[in-house]
């Protein structure tokens, strides 16, 4: 989960339900004012913060809702009024997109598209193992996975994630594995164009 502080309050991206204590701390950090809804593929735990705050959902324009009410539509709104949605497309599986912000010499926040997988915390070693086999590895990279589940292939892959190139930024925050602070355009580059031959 990523949260950012926003002009009215925090921003909650990738959403994930929290234990009683990181709630509590999460809270300490002012009002939670805004979810926003970067994947069609993410939607169990986002019900939770809808229903807990009083916030506005903002989703990709033809997003499925699934247990949320609708907000406002990503576009020439922002919960973050310097932030960029690098929309990719409707592709073949789910709508997705990134979201671009200034904080920190940049940073860019992913869902499923790009993931960063350096080891397996959290994981049991079934699920450890699992990932592995599926392709859940390697740093910085466009999982197989999700190429599968977007039926894209080479250079299709390239076409559809462009707009990360077209941005400069330190930072990158994935809905899957850690952070990156520092150089992470570079790697999310590299990762498109291994993905993409």
């Amino acid at each position: 989960m990523t949260v950012l502080r926003g002009d009215d309050g925090l921003v909650v991206l990738n959403a994930v339900r929290l234990s009683d204590s990181a709630q509590q701390e999460l809270d300490a950090l002012g009002p939670v004012k805004h979810l926003v809804k970067l994947s069609d593929s993410h939607f169990i735990d986002e019900p939770f913060y809808a229903d807990r705050y009083e916030l506005t959902v903002w989703t990709l324009p033809g997003a499925e809702l699934r247990d949320l009410r609708p907000g406002k539509t990503l576009g020439d709104e922002h919960p973050i009024k310097a932030g960029v949605v690098i929309d990719f497309g409707a592709a073949q599986g789910w709508r997705e997109a990134a979201y671009w912000v200034p904080h920190g010499g940049g940073t860019l926040v992913t869902c499923d598209a790009i993931q960063n997988h350096v080891d397996n915390e959290g994981s049991n070693f079934i699920g450890g193992l699992m990932a592995g086999l599926m392709g859940f590895k390697g740093g910085v990279a466009v999982p197989p996975m999700w190429r599968k589940f977007q039926k894209l292939k080479g250079a299709a892959v390239a076409e559809a994630l462009a707009g990360l190139t077209e941005h400069t930024y330190a930072n990158l925050v994935t809905g899957h594995g850690p952070h990156i602070a520092g150089g992470a355009d570079a790697k999310v580059k590299a990762a498109i164009e291994r993905a993409s031959t």
